[in-house]
C-alpha cells in the first residue's frame, strides 16, 4: 500500500484522539464520575457532546444513500428529529428535575417503578447500544477497508478495538473530551465537502430537475393512493417521538441545571437541522455528478469521485461521527448494566472496574454484531424500536405525571409492546414500522392493568 497525504491525514487524527482520550482519563476513582463526572460541564460542552452523540457515521450514511434513492420519502422524516430534540427542551425537561444526577434511566425507572422495571430497562438499553454500535462499526469497516484496502471485516474488528481502548479506560471525561474534537471536526469538514462538490453547479437547473423526479415532487408523494406516503408517515412519527436513550438521558443527568439541559437541546435542534440540510444537498449533488457511479456502496463511490486531501478530510469526518458516537453509547451502556443489572444481583466491592470490563464487552458485542449481514438503516431501527417499545413509553408516561404504583402493570406494558414489535417482525409487515403499533399496545396494556390493578385494590380495602 503507497501511502498519501489521505492517509496521513487519517491516521494522524485516529491516533490523536486515543492519545488525548487516555490523558483525559485521569483522575476517575467512581462510578459517578466515570458515569456523569462531577456535572461541572459548561454549556458549550454540553451542547458539543449532545451534538456528537447524535450525529453518527449512520447519520451521515443513512441520509447520503437514504435521499440519493428515495429523495424525499426519507428526507422528510429525518427533518422531524429537529422537531423532537425541540419538544425535549421545551416540554420534557422542565419536569425533569429529580433525574439530574441520576447515573442511568434505569435507576431513574428504578425510583419511579422498581426493580424489576429496573433490569428490565438495562437489558433493553444493552441490546439497544449494541445494535447502534454495530451500525456505526459497520461503517468504520467500510473506512478502512476503503484506506487500507484489507476486508471490511478487519476494519471493523480494528476500529472496535481502537474505540473501545479509550471509552473503557477514559469514562465520561475521555469521552466529552474527544467529544469536542470530533464534534469540531465533522462540523468544519461537513460544509467544506458540500461546498466543493457545489462549486461550478448550476443549482436552479438542479431544482427544476428535482421538480420533475417522482421521489422529490410534492404532488407525487403526498396522495394516500401512494403505498410509500405510509411509510413516511410513520417513520415522521417515529422520528419525533423522544426515545430516551441511555445516552441521551445520560447528557441530561449530568447538566448543572434544568435550564443549562433546555438550552443545549435548543442549541443542539438547530445544529442538527443545519447538518441534515447539509448531508441532503451533497445527496442531491451526487445525484448530478458526471462522474458518480451511485454503485451499491454510495459510500465507497463518494470516496472514489473525492479529489485527494478533501479525501482525507471526508474520511476523517466520517470515522469523527462514528467514533463520538460509539464512545458515548459504550460509556452509558456499561454504567447501565453495572449499576443497574450486575450490582442488583450481586453488590459489587468495585463498580468502576467492573463498568470498565463490561465498556470492553460492550465493544466487544458490538463487532460481534456488525458482522451480521444486514442494511444499517434497517439494523439501526430494529434495535432501536426494540427499546422505545419496551422503555420509552413507561419513561414519558412519568416524566408527564402518569405514575403508577403498580410495577407488574408496567411490566405487563413491557411485554406488551415488545410481543407486538416481535410478531410485527416476524410477519415481516412493511407498510409501516412496528415501533408505533408496539408502542401503542404498551401503553394501553399499561393502562388497562393499572385500572385493573387499582380496582382490586379498592375491592379489597372495602371487603
Amino acid at each position: 500500500m503507497a501511502w498519501t497525504i489521505d492517509h496521513i491525514i487519517f491516521f494522524s487524527f485516529l491516533i490523536l484522539n486515543v492519545i488525548l482520550g487516555l490523558k483525559s482519563s485521569k483522575g476517575i476513582t467512581s462510578i459517578t464520575q466515570y458515569a456523569i463526572g462531577d456535572r461541572n460541564f459548561s454549556t458549550a460542552v454540553l451542547v458539543s457532546t449532545l451534538v456528537a452523540t447524535w450525529i453518527s457515521g449512520s447519520f451521515f450514511a443513512n441520509i447520503l444513500i437514504e435521499t440519493y434513492k428515495t429523495g424525499l420519502y426519507y428526507f422528510i422524516p429525518v427533518l422531524f428529529e429537529v422537531v423532537c430534540f425541540f419538544i425535549v427542551g421545551y416540554f420534557f425537561i422542565p419536569r425533569m428535575s429529580e433525574f439530574l444526577g441520576k447515573l442511568s434511566i434505569a435507576e431513574a425507572m428504578n425510583d419511579i417503578y422498581g426493580q424489576k422495571v429496573r433490569i428490565v430497562t438495562s437489558i433493553s438499553g444493552f441490546i439497544f447500544v449494541s445494535g447502534l454500535i454495530a451500525v456505526q462499526l459497520k461503517i468504520a469497516g467500510s473506512v478502512f477497508e476503503y484506506i487500507l484496502n484489507i476486508n471490511s471485516l478487519y476494519g471493523i474488528i480494528l476500529s472496535g478495538l481502537i474505540i473501545t481502548l479509550y471509552s473503557t479506560l477514559g469514562g465520561i471525561k475521555s469521552v466529552t473530551f474527544t467529544d469536542v474534537i470530533q464534534f469540531f471536526t465533522f462540523a468544519t469538514i461537513l460544509p467544506v465537502i458540500v461546498y466543493y462538490f457545489f462549486f461550478g453547479v448550476d443549482g436552479i437547473t438542479i431544482v427544476f430537475s428535482l421538480a420533475k423526479n417522482p421521489n422529490f415532487n410534492f404532488s407525487d408523494i403526498f396522495i394516500f393512493s401512494n403505498d410509500k406516503i405510509w411509510k413516511l408517515i410513520s417513520l415522521s412519527i417515529y422520528m419525533v417521538i423522544p426515545a430516551f436513550n441511555p445516552a441521551i438521558f445520560q447528557r441530561i443527568a449530568m447538566s448543572k441545571t434544568l435550564k443549562q439541559a433546555q438550552d443545549s437541546f435548543y442549541i443542539l435542534s438547530f445544529i442538527v437541522f443545519v447538518l441534515i440540510l447539509l448531508v441532503g444537498w451533497l445527496s442531491v449533488l451526487l445525484m448530478f455528478r458526471e462522474n458518480f457511479t451511485g454503485s451499491a456502496n454510495i459510500i465507497h463511490s463518494l470516496f472514489d469521485i473525492t479529489p485527494p486531501i478533501y479525501k482525507g478530510l471526508l474520511l476523517i469526518g466520517i470515522v469523527a461521527m462514528v467514533m463520538s458516537t460509539i464512545d458515548s453509547y459504550i460509556n452509558s451502556s456499561s454504567v447501565l448494566i453495572t449499576h443497574d443489572f450486575i450490582n442488583v444481583f450481586t453488590k459489587l466491592k468495585n463498580e468502576l472496574l467492573t463498568a470498565r470490563v463490561v465498556s470492553f464487552l460492550l465493544g466487544m458485542s458490538g463487532i460481534l454484531l456488525s458482522l451480521k449481514d444486514i442494511g444499517i438503516f434497517r439494523l439501526a431501527v430494529l434495535t432501536a424500536s426494540f427499546y422505545m417499545c419496551i422503555v420509552t413509553v413507561p419513561f414519558i408516561m412519568a416524566v408527564l405525571g402518569y405514575r403508577t404504583p403498580y410495577e407488574k402493570a408496567v411490566l405487563a406494558g413491557m411485554a406488551g409492546g415488545f410481543l407486538v414489535n416481535t410478531l410485527w417482525m416476524l410477519l415481516d409487515i412493511t407498510i409501516i414500522d412496528g415501533v408505533i403499533p408496539a408502542m401503542l399496545v404498551n401503553w394501553l396494556v399499561l393502562v388497562i392493568m393499572h385500572k385493573y390493578y387499582y380496582s382490586k385494590e379498592k375491592i379489597n380495602i372495602v371487603n
